[in-house]
């Protein structure tokens, strides 16, 4: 009777512990209920990497509720990971509405013809030439049939209710003691093999880290990929080609913003950084209007990324929010 008692407890449990890599609601509760920790609150790369001089918490940032100085303006932003929501949220806006979309998602929006209506496309630098090799309109203004609808939000449930590993794993071992353990193995690989993990390029001074993607020394995504003028030239024609779309679709302004590489401001020791924002952004046949925010993070003195993360810190988040809000 007590062995048996012994199984079914050891099954519930496992079947239990199972059960979390199924679930983003789940893992999203555990997290809010404080059972479980951030995975991310050291950044990515310090998740990736676990090596211990990138260990730093990162800060909540304490924007202040911007006014709302443009009562008429909608905002619509297509993003990525940069402008995702919990470090882009409406009240950081001077606009009476705020729309945001995941770049790689294709939306039905319906513009309220009586408001001006600007659009911004944000992407990180590594995914600009994938996204742009042809004309960005993954926006659609034609309402979607039902059984469009249909599919979409069967999609969505099945992505919200679907094993996933990573989520698994990020579930179970996220707390300090296992982030621990997982310094010592990182550690013990990177001064005895020089070897880290390969989501993760580490600077030649070891003071700053990067992403794989776009510090390898080549390759579509890399800061350090040679580019073309005839590529260039390609690029801004697909920029303005997409700029021409959303314009004739009903937008009043339309811009673009690059979010600089990491590895392209604080990288300058892994290769030769090919320049890739400042060729689209100075050339002379661009038409679609931008956030330049490569020059003041090039320029500036001051760490605007998280120490292990790829993303910006509060205060270079801050710098595009102000370049956003002047525009509106």
């Amino acid at each position: 009777m007590t062995s048996k008692i012994l199984r079914y407890t050891a099954l519930i449990v496992f079947s239990g512990l199972w059960l979390l890599g199924f679930s983003t609601h789940i893992s999203k509760w555990l997290y809010a209920q404080g059972i479980i920790k951030d995975d991310y609150r050291y950044g990515d790369l310090y998740r990736f990497s676990n090596l211990p001089q990138f260990r730093v918490l990162k800060e909540p940032c304490q924007t202040p509720q911007t006014k709302i100085t443009q009562p008429n303006t909608a905002l619509y932003l297509i993003g990525d990971s940069f402008t995702e929501e919990g470090r882009i949220e409406a009240g950081d806006f001077v606009s009476g509405s705020f729309h945001r979309f995941f770049i790689g998602h294709s939306p039905y929006i319906k513009l309220d013809k009586t408001k001006k209506n600007v659009l911004i496309i944000e992407t990180v630098e590594r995914h600009f030439r994938e996204r742009f090799a042809k004309p960005y309109r993954n926006l659609t203004f034609k309402e979607p049939s039902a059984q469009q609808a249909i599919n979409t939000r069967l999609k969505q449930a099945k992505s919200d209710f679907w094993y996933d590993s990573e989520r698994h794993e990020s579930v179970l071992f996220s707390s300090d003691f296992f982030l621990t353990i997982k310094e010592w193995k990182a550690s013990l690989n990177d001064r005895i093999f020089d070897r880290t993990d390969g989501h993760v390029v580490v600077s030649k001074d070891k003071k700053n880290i990067f992403y794989e993607l776009d510090a390898r020394s080549n390759g579509i995504t890399s800061t350090f990929d040679k580019i073309s003028d005839k590529e260039i030239t390609l690029l801004v024609e697909n920029v303005n080609r997409t700029y021409d779309f959303y314009r004739k679709s009903g937008f009043d302004k339309v811009y673009l913003t690059i979010a600089p590489n990491k590895s392209s401001v604080l990288g300058k020791d892994l290769g030769e950084y090919n320049h890739l924002i400042e060729r689209i952004q100075k050339s002379p046949a661009l038409r679609m209007p931008i956030f330049d925010i490569y020059t003041p993070f090039s320029t500036s003195e001051k760490m605007l990324y998280d120490v292990g993360d790829t993303h910006w810190n509060c205060e270079g988040k801050q710098i595009w929010i102000n370049a956003v809000n002047q525009k509106l």
